[in-house]
């Protein structure tokens, strides 16, 4: 039969402990050291970055500013190629898709068997296609802004006329005395001579 030891519970609780609080001290002690270290580390560190972030503010200014500069050209040169290009969209390929599919619609909507109505839909939005769109009436143009000039110089005038109005003098009945120019006879000394 093998021996087994005597184990004192006593004196292992109390070890423990010892050991407990032990590591409690050096564990404090590291915290402490720790902070200290950080604290040390933050004071070494921040000069550092503000110092690393002004530099990269400093080289990145001009090239933030070549940038601008070469994308306001690029932007300022293709300003006219783009309203060139919006002209052309509203004004010529617009309406020549809008009257293709009118066209073609009508072709489909026709008598006759689909083969037929295909190849008349097909026909009719190619020549719309390529057939360039009207360009509007000028004089339509030119009495629509005749009509507009007439009507924001009358608004004008009239708004004029308004003020004018409102700043000439108004006489105040109240303020003059009207009835002083009026003859009055003494009421007094008629009475005094019906009371006698």
């Amino acid at each position: 039969m093998a021996r087994t030891p005597n184990i004192d519970t006593e004196k292992l609780k109390a070890q423990s402990l010892q050991l407990r609080d032990a590591a409690a001290v050096h564990a404090g002690r590291i915290a402490v050291r720790a902070a200290d270290l950080a604290e040390q580390g933050l004071d070494w560190a921040a000069p550092r970055a503000q110092a690393a972030l002004a530099s990269a503010i400093e080289r990145a200014t001009p090239l933030v500013e070549s940038a601008t500069d070469r994308a306001q050209a690029v932007a300022d040169r293709a300003q006219p190629f783009l309203s060139d290009i919006h002209g052309h969209v509203v004004d010529d390929y617009l309406p020549r898709l809008n009257r293709a599919v009118t066209e073609s619609a009508a072709a489909l909507s026709s008598e006759g068997d689909l083969g037929e109505r295909a190849r008349a839909a097909r026909s009719a939005s190619a020549k719309a296609l390529t057939t360039p769109a009207r360009k509007k009436s000028c004089k339509k143009c030119r009495f629509l802004r005749a009509l507009c000039f007439t009507a924001v110089a009358a608004a004008a005038a009239g708004a004029g006329y308004v003020l004018w109005k409102r700043s000439q003098p108004i006489e105040d009945p109240w303020a003059e005395d009207y009835w002083a120019d009026l003859e009055v006879e003494d009421y007094s000394a008629d009475q005094e001579a019906s009371a006698e």
